[in-house]
């Protein structure tokens, strides 16, 4: 017996092909463009859905070498017969990374065409993938038992996020961050940080004419962040703006571990405990020359209190690709006495 299916959300011109297919398995593979979309779906998914038998469809695709650029370049160039589509490709190799991300493999896919795809699964659970105007998957409909969700999808650098609907029509600018529960987009002026709390969207408006008009990615999103950061804690947001009247362009870095901000012409480092208590504070002339990575290790607890048991200096620390040394000078010879990885 092969393995049942749950396809009651297929339209009905797919349900009446499906019990057709017993006499046709010899003919070939089946396949069927749908370019009118998936008329009725909240009705079909709705509807008592019913598991039949159905055997699933596979087809043979050709493997790429490990050397992409080989074959775009050399390969190609011998075999006039073998024509690669790259952007198609590229496409392709988002979709799987979705399909992972949405626990399915591409043996579950059932429909495909101009429009979306349709996924269902051996456990029943139907997923609907819609296309936007340019083929990259923008909505999903996923119904499993009698729940059903609707989700959107939002890629960035080529990895796929799932996020609840919200509207997105009034948001402007570029998507300079996304990450599990936030996206951010970031105008001239303005900047909008989309925050999920418990599946609802929380728009939080940031003025950027405080930044400087020549203002680098990391300066830009070490800001916003400063300000998510300050949203989200109260506590930090009384102790930095309420208590010590700091402006958020003086804060560098807020952590839930560390914070760091300008204070004259120098800097002051806060270590924070569990519970966001002060434990330690330290002033420093100029910070370690290493990226905010390695602050995050050089500013936590155990590693701080290392450093300072041991009389090193932070100014000393550098970097070395993903790892911070410190050196000494012993004898005649500079000895790396520290070394840890990012």
């Amino acid at each position: 017996m092969g393995n049942k299916k749950d396809i009651n959300l297929l339209p009905e011109e797919y349900r009446s092909m499906s019990q057709r297919t017993g006499s046709k398995k010899k003919e070939g593979i089946l396949h069927k463009d749908v370019s009118d979309g998936i008329k009725g779906l909240m009705d079909m998914i709705s509807s008592r859905v019913t598991t039949i038998q159905y055997e699933k469809s596979k087809q043979k695709i050709t493997e790429f070498s490990k050397n992409l650029k080989y074959r775009l370049t050399g390969n190609l160039q011998q075999n006039t017969g073998i024509k690669i589509n790259l952007i198609q490709y590229l496409k392709n190799h988002k979709l799987r990374r979705l399909e992972k991300l949405l626990g399915l493999e591409k043996r579950d896919l059932i429909v495909s065409s101009k429009m979306n795809y349709m996924y269902c699964t051996d456990t029943g659970k139907v997923v609907i993938v819609d296309k936007d105007i340019g083929g990259e998957p923008c909505t999903i409909t996923i119904k499993e038992a009698h729940k059903v969700t609707i989700k959107c999808v939002k890629f960035f650098k080529d990895n796929p996020f799932i996020f609840p609907v919200y509207n997105e029509k009034k948001l402007v600018g570029d998507v300079v961050y996304v990450d599990t529960n936030e996206i951010w987009y970031v105008d001239k002026n303005e900047a909008t940080l989309v925050l999920f709390e418990n599946n609802e969207p929380v728009f939080l408006k940031i003025d950027l004419k405080k930044l400087q008009h020549n203002r680098n990615y990391k300066e830009l999103t070490n800001y916003l962040n400063n300000h998510k950061m300050l949203y989200l804690n109260e506590e930090l947001k009384k102790m930095l703006i309420e208590d010590r009247g700091l402006a958020v362009e003086d804060i560098l870095r807020i952590t839930l571990s560390y914070i760091i901000y300008k204070e004259d012409e120098q800097f002051r480092v806060i270590l924070l405990g569990d519970n966001k208590e002060i434990y330690n504070e330290v002033k420093m002339n100029k910070l370690p020359n290493v990226n905010e990575e390695a602050w995050d290790i050089l500013f936590t607890r155990e590693i701080y209190n290392y450093i300072v048991e041991n009389g090193y200096s932070f100014d000393n620390f550098r970097q070395d690709e993903d790892c911070i040394e410190y050196c000494q000078d012993i004898g005649d010879r500079k000895v790396c006495v520290m070394r840890c990885k990012i």
